[in-house]
């Protein structure tokens, strides 16, 4: 490898200058031979430019005499300046470190949450507002006031009457009233039947029932409850059940006109085929009379299977329930007409809310059944020797429901275990839900549906509000609303639990020991203020929207004119705006019965839940709780599903699913309206905008006897 050459470019100004001589002059020499020998060493340093300073530095100290004479010149100034000339003229930049002075990083602050003022202005409890926003009506609570009968009845020939539906194709009419078409199951074969009332109420064939014995009520849906035979009439074929169902159900409409020639619709479950509906098409071919019954003749298909289920003009109306065919013709169906199922309808409805004589299969069926149980005390004595579980039942027969009672530890024991709860939903030895509490402070939640096979354990915890003591007293609740329902123990929220493995009406039953080991000779499981009510449905669910007006003083809210002292309230906000926009909150008004007083609980658009209650005027208003959740959804695009549990002094809030904390209602007990708000405090929402809400639904439980 060729070597690189070496070559100085020193300047040459530096050797040609006249420095005389002395100290000073050999220092500047010393100076002038250090920069020549920087200038020409070889070959360059590829390290980082020299210290000139510190050499100059060391040359220096060398170079003075011992003692300097005075006084003495400035030396360290006039060689600096010769090496900054000499720099400047080998035209030489020092390096210079740059120094990084690090970003401060803030320290974390949480900024308070501002007390925010309610709005001065109560909302009134009886007079609209100024502006007041539509409201749709309530859905009614369901009554067995008699359908209208007919002043009129058709002739066999009826007269062409005014359209009052639109008509749709038969696929529209299909997928619009399917959901009213049930299958039902009886100890001698299984039929058809659709709703007639929105409060259960189910019309089809008396001979679809069969023997006396157990029926089952199957939904398109997939559902299957029990239905209570509420009347019959075998002369006419005519049955009336009700079923007990958390759905809003689908009510199909009777028709009040048909026409010889118009075209139907018949659905239902031929065969006793539970793959789906079955649908067929025709039309009227004529009015019969059989037996004093009139009849609709179609040549819709009809087979054993579709007796009871409906025959639907192209409105979506019932024109008939089919009911038989004619076995030595081909194509040839009956549906029992329109006038006289509403006529039978009404009489029926009628009779059963009177204690009447219409029924002639189900006689204790015809009285009003008892809405609450209790309270009750007493013991469940332990015979492990009979093989049965220690149990008292309540007689009441429900599908939603609040059940309570407090348990005591079993008389004598000093030793051994316990358990003790409600089996509930139970229809016969093979079905229903079972849940207790255990010594160990263990809940279990066990299920049994039809078929061989013991109880299922569907779900276990641990609670440290169960109290495990000797001598312990433990209170039990259970609320159950369709596929959920709710465990509390000792006024403490336990668990959520999965009902959705039996939707039926059955009877709620105490449990003293479910487990073998926990059910000992001679011992007694004490129990007091047993308690059922039944918890139904009042309202909703209704979707709507409340708008803003932040100017009028009042708070924005939509009234549901729905007393509640007892039960759910439950609906999904949507956030109206994002938080950079505006404040906002959302949530529930309710035991509003007196002017200016109410329990409030909400949300808002820091993250934040809050609870007030107000007794009278704005400063009556009483902060009883304020707290951050991480469950709020806060975004400009997000939702919150809000569920209050109301039982007297006691609540508990839900949001989005997850319990969040207790409520204290013990400042307001009696019933009173329940409203959804959209802007409770002042300064929250913006004109113009409006908070949306979907699915608001109240149940309530009657109350105690």
């Amino acid at each position: 490898m060729r070597e690189a050459r070496t070559t100085c470019n020193a300047p040459r100004l530096l050797t040609h200058t006249r420095v005389g001589s002395g100290p000073l002059a050999r220092l500047c020499l010393v100076a002038s031979a250090l920069l020549l020998a920087a200038g020409c060493a070889q070959p360059p340093p590829p390290e980082p430019t020299p210290d000139i300073d510190a050499i100059v530095q060391a040359a220096i100290a060398k170079a003075m005499p011992a003692e300097a004479p005075s006084p003495a010149p400035d030396v360290r100034a006039t060689v600096q300046a010769g090496v900054q000339a000499t720099m400047e003229a080998l035209a030489l930049t020092p390096t210079v470190t740059p120094t990084y002075t690090p970003i401060p990083t803030p320290t974390p602050t949480r900024t308070p949450t501002p007390t925010r003022t309610p709005i001065p202005t109560p909302t009134p409890t009886n007079t609209p507002p100024p502006t007041p926003t539509f409201t749709p009506v309530p859905t009614p609570i369901p009554t067995n006031t008699p359908a209208p009968t007919p002043t009129s009845t058709p002739t066999s020939t009826p007269s062409p009457a005014p359209v009052r539906g639109t008509v749709q194709s038969i696929a529209d009419i299909v997928e619009r009233t399917r959901a009213g078409v049930v299958r039902i199951a009886g100890t001698s074969g299984a039929g058809s039947g659709f709703v007639v009332d929105p409060a259960g109420y189910i019309l089809t064939n008396e001979h679809v029932l069969g023997r006396p014995g157990r029926l089952s009520v199957v939904f398109d849906h997939g559902a299957r409850l029990t239905p209570q035979v509420v009347a019959s009439d075998a002369a006419r074929d005519i049955a009336l059940l009700k079923v007990a169902s958390t759905r809003q159900l689908t009510a199909l409409p009777l028709a009040t006109e048909a026409r010889e020639g118009e075209e139907v619709v018949a659905l239902g479950y031929p065969l006793d085929l539970e793959g789906g509906i079955s649908v067929t098409r025709g039309i009227v071919s004529a009015f019969r009379t059989y037996g004093g019954v009139e009849y609709v003749q179609t040549d819709a298909a009809t087979n054993p299977g579709s007796s009871g289920g409906p025959l639907l003009n192209l409105r979506g109306e019932v024109v008939g329930m089919s009911s038989r065919g004619l076995l030595d013709a081909q194509g040839i169906g009956f549906a029992i007409r329109y006038d006289i199922l509403s006529s039978r309808l009404a009489l029926m409805m009628s009779d059963a809310s009177s204690g009447g004589t219409a029924s002639t299969r189900s006689p204790t069926s015809r009285a009003a059944p008892p809405s609450s149980f209790g309270p009750v005390n007493g013991s469940l004595d332990h015979n492990p020797s009979d093989g049965f579980i220690p149990t008292f039942v309540s007689g009441l027969d429900v599908t939603d429901f609040v059940a309570e009672v407090t348990f005591a530890t079993p008389h004598d024991m000093t030793g051994g275990t316990w358990s003790s709860g409600f089996l509930f939903r139970h229809t016969g030895q093979r079905t229903g839900h079972v849940v207790v509490i255990h010594k160990s402070g263990r809940w279990s939640h066990y299920l049994r549906t039809d078929g061989p096979g013991d109880y299922r354990l569907d779900q276990v915890g641990l609670s440290a509000s169960i109290r495990t003591g000797q001598n312990a007293k433990n209170q039990v609740r259970v609320i159950a609303s369709g596929n959920a329902g709710w465990l509390l123990v000792n006024g403490s929220y336990v668990a959520e639990l999965d009902l959705s493995g039996l939707v039926e009406s059955g009877s709620v039953t105490l449990v003293g020991a479910f487990f073998r080991s926990d059910e000992v000779q001679g011992l007694s499981t004490p129990y007091s203020d047993f308690t059922v009510r039944t918890l139904r449905r009042v309202y909703g669910p209704r979707d709507g929207s409340i708008d803003h007006d932040p100017n009028d003083g009042r708070i924005d809210t939509d009234r549901t004119s729905t007393s509640l002292a007892d039960g759910v309230i439950e609906a999904r906000f949507f956030n109206p705006y994002s938080t950079l926009e505006g404040d906002w909150s959302s949530g529930f008004l309710f035991r509003s019965s007196v002017p200016n007083g109410f329990h409030v609980v909400g949300i808002e658009e820091s993250g934040r839940w809050f609870h007030r209650l107000r007794t009278g005027a704005v400063d009556s208003t009483q902060r009883l709780a304020d707290d951050l959740s991480t469950q709020i959804s806060t975004g400009p695009f997000g939702s919150n599903h809000i569920r209050i549990i109301a039982l007297g002094e006691e609540g508990w809030l839900f949001i989005n699913g997850a319990y969040v904390d207790k409520l204290d209602l013990s400042g307001r007990l009696d019933a009173g309206s329940v409203s959804a708000v959209g802007s409770y405090f002042a300064g929250d929402g913006i004109a113009g905008k409006s908070t949306r809400f979907e699915e608001l639904t109240i149940w309530s439980a009657a109350s105690a006897p």
